[in-house]
Protein backbone atom coordinates (compact mmCIF):
# COMPACT_ATOMS: atom_id res chain seq x y z
CA UNK A 1 0.00 0.00 0.00
CA UNK A 2 1.15 3.76 -0.86
CA UNK A 3 1.43 6.05 1.39
CA UNK A 4 0.86 9.58 0.90
CA UNK A 5 3.41 12.20 1.82
CA UNK A 6 0.97 15.57 3.30
CA UNK A 7 4.27 17.56 2.83
CA UNK A 8 5.45 16.28 -0.57
CA UNK A 9 5.67 18.72 -3.44
CA UNK A 10 3.07 19.32 -5.98
CA UNK A 11 1.76 16.39 -7.29
CA UNK A 12 -1.16 15.44 -10.20
CA UNK A 13 -2.06 19.21 -10.67
CA UNK A 14 -5.63 20.09 -10.83
CA UNK A 15 -6.99 17.06 -9.16
CA UNK A 16 -9.21 17.52 -6.17
CA UNK A 17 -6.26 15.09 -4.18
CA UNK A 18 -8.60 15.60 -0.73
CA UNK A 19 -12.14 15.82 -0.08
CA UNK A 20 -13.88 15.26 3.57
CA UNK A 21 -16.12 16.86 5.85
CA UNK A 22 -15.26 19.66 8.84
CA UNK A 23 -17.81 20.75 11.16
CA UNK A 24 -20.76 20.24 8.25
CA UNK A 25 -18.55 21.76 5.44
CA UNK A 26 -17.15 20.04 2.85
CA UNK A 27 -13.29 20.72 2.40
CA UNK A 28 -11.47 20.01 -1.13
CA UNK A 29 -7.99 20.35 -1.43
CA UNK A 30 -6.55 20.88 -5.17
CA UNK A 31 -4.12 21.39 -6.86
CA UNK A 32 -3.65 24.26 -9.67
CA UNK A 33 -0.46 25.68 -11.20
CA UNK A 34 0.04 28.52 -8.11
CA UNK A 35 -0.44 25.77 -5.73
CA UNK A 36 -2.16 24.31 -3.29
CA UNK A 37 -5.82 25.18 -2.66
CA UNK A 38 -9.10 24.44 -0.45
CA UNK A 39 -12.51 25.04 -1.67
CA UNK A 40 -14.53 24.77 1.27
CA UNK A 41 -18.28 23.94 0.92
CA UNK A 42 -21.13 25.37 3.20
CA UNK A 43 -23.63 23.09 3.85
CA UNK A 44 -26.29 25.82 3.03
CA UNK A 45 -24.34 26.84 0.01
CA UNK A 46 -23.55 25.35 -3.52
CA UNK A 47 -20.53 27.72 -4.18
CA UNK A 48 -17.24 27.30 -2.64
CA UNK A 49 -15.55 29.66 -0.43
CA UNK A 50 -12.13 29.58 -0.32
CA UNK A 51 -9.02 32.22 1.03
CA UNK A 52 -7.92 33.33 -2.26
CA UNK A 53 -3.96 31.88 -0.99
CA UNK A 54 -2.01 29.21 -2.62
CA UNK A 55 -0.11 26.59 0.06
CA UNK A 56 3.40 24.62 -1.04
CA UNK A 57 1.95 21.40 0.59
CA UNK A 58 -1.35 19.71 1.46
CA UNK A 59 -1.10 20.17 5.37
CA UNK A 60 -0.78 23.57 4.95
CA UNK A 61 -3.82 23.92 2.58
CA UNK A 62 -5.75 21.68 5.11
CA UNK A 63 -4.57 23.46 8.00
CA UNK A 64 -5.48 26.68 6.99
CA UNK A 65 -8.99 25.15 5.48
CA UNK A 66 -9.88 23.81 9.02
CA UNK A 67 -9.17 27.57 10.62
CA UNK A 68 -11.14 29.36 7.79
CA UNK A 69 -14.24 27.32 8.30
CA UNK A 70 -13.71 27.82 12.00
CA UNK A 71 -13.50 31.60 11.52
CA UNK A 72 -16.78 31.56 9.01
CA UNK A 73 -19.00 29.30 11.79
CA UNK A 74 -17.84 32.17 14.63
CA UNK A 75 -18.81 34.81 12.02
CA UNK A 76 -21.97 33.28 11.09
CA UNK A 77 -22.71 32.74 14.90
CA UNK A 78 -21.72 36.42 16.06
CA UNK A 79 -24.75 37.84 12.94
CA UNK A 80 -27.02 35.77 14.23
CA UNK A 81 -26.80 36.82 17.95
CA UNK A 82 -26.22 40.41 16.72
CA UNK A 83 -29.27 40.75 14.27
CA UNK A 84 -31.14 39.03 17.34
CA UNK A 85 -30.33 41.03 19.52
CA UNK A 86 -31.05 44.44 17.23
CA UNK A 87 -34.09 42.79 16.65
CA UNK A 88 -34.97 42.83 20.76
CA UNK A 89 -33.99 46.27 20.94
CA UNK A 90 -30.76 44.86 23.09
CA UNK A 91 -28.21 46.86 20.53
CA UNK A 92 -28.56 49.72 18.87
CA UNK A 93 -28.34 50.02 15.05
CA UNK A 94 -24.89 51.80 14.98
CA UNK A 95 -23.93 49.16 18.05
CA UNK A 96 -24.75 46.26 15.72
CA UNK A 97 -23.01 47.96 12.70
CA UNK A 98 -19.62 48.29 14.67
CA UNK A 99 -20.14 44.58 16.16
CA UNK A 100 -20.57 43.44 12.22
CA UNK A 101 -17.86 45.05 10.45
CA UNK A 102 -15.40 42.73 9.72
CA UNK A 103 -12.81 45.14 7.32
Amino acid sequence: MQTFDWNSPLQDEGLALLSEQYHGWQIDIVTLPSGVVFQCYPPDLDNFLDAGEAFTDYASALKAAHAFVDREIAIRALLEVTHEWLWQGVISEDEYWALTNFE
